[in-house]
């Protein structure tokens, strides 16, 4: 099929922003999981697809040893980003100033339990559109969650789970659906376009909504979505930290010794 042809000539590299001042949940990066920063747990399981280069972005020089002395690679950047889209961008010119990366893949440094097997998928659907993310069919309990981000999905005929994202929303969209699709904060952005909307000014939907994503609909760009079984949780509060600390810690001691 098409997609899967283009995406023989992308060289893809995935890069992980995580700063130190999170608001939620104060220095979340560094929450310990099994015996190991949770920052730590994503580089990991990015690093096991092996599909490029794995790098973690962040403003804080804890974060970036821990991946150091792990053999991995972390650029120091800016404190005074207002985005994870940014701080991607600068780690992206300082490691790869001679453009040989050209899909970038802006993996939240906040999903430890994230399965590799669904970036996987995403790079064999990419096509022509800036953007390419994941949407998962909402919970009940997610529809009219504010911290839930839904999406306005017009789907594809002919590639199947496979569509144009319309808009984005803490509000359910659309009205009166029989189903509602979560956004998934996970993209693969060709450099081009990423360096055309780190060039973009905040927007006005995007300061209504505080969504990033509605800068670059607002500005004319195309962003397409795949759907996937399963959100990976993202870890903002406490209560979110002790779900992924018992998924990871059930997975690596399954008889229970920990």
């Amino acid at each position: 099929m098409q997609h899967k042809e283009q995406n023989k000539k992308c060289k893809p590299i995935i890069i992980i922003p995580s700063r130190i001042a999170s608001v939620r949940l104060p220095k979340k990066a560094l929450k310990v999981i099994d015996g190991k920063a949770m920052i730590w747990h994503v580089w990991s399981n990015a690093k096991s697809m092996n599909i490029g280069p794995v790098l973690v972005a962040t403003d804080c020089e804890e974060i970036a040893d821990i991946i150091h002395d792990n053999g991995g690679n972390a650029i120091l950047t800016s404190k005074q980003h207002n985005s994870g889209s940014d701080r991607v961008y600068e780690a992206l010119l300082k490691f790869d100033p001679s453009e040989k990366y050209d899909l970038i893949i802006n993996l939240q440094g906040d999903m430890p339990c994230f399965d590799p097997d669904i970036i996987v998928n995403l790079l064999s659907h990419i096509q022509d559109e800036d953007i390419t993310t994941l949407v998962s069919l909402a919970k009940k309990n997610e529809v009219t969650d504010p911290n839930v981000v839904k999406v306005a999905m017009s789907w594809d005929n002919n590639v199947k789970n496979f569509g144009k994202a319309l808009y984005f929303s803490r509000s359910s969209i659309p009205f009166n659906s029989r189903e509602y699709w979560h956004h998934i904060g996970i993209y693969a952005w060709k450099r081009n376009s990423l360096k055309k909307f780190i060039s973009l000014s905040p927007s006005q939907l995007e300061a209504i909504e505080k969504l990033e994503q509605l800068r670059a609909l607002e500005n004319g760009m195309e962003i397409k979505a795949l759907k996937v079984e399963d959100a990976p949780i993202g870890v903002d509060t406490l209560k979110d930290l002790d779900k992924v600390r018992t998924l990871i810690n059930n997975k690596n001691n399954p008889e229970g010794k920990f």
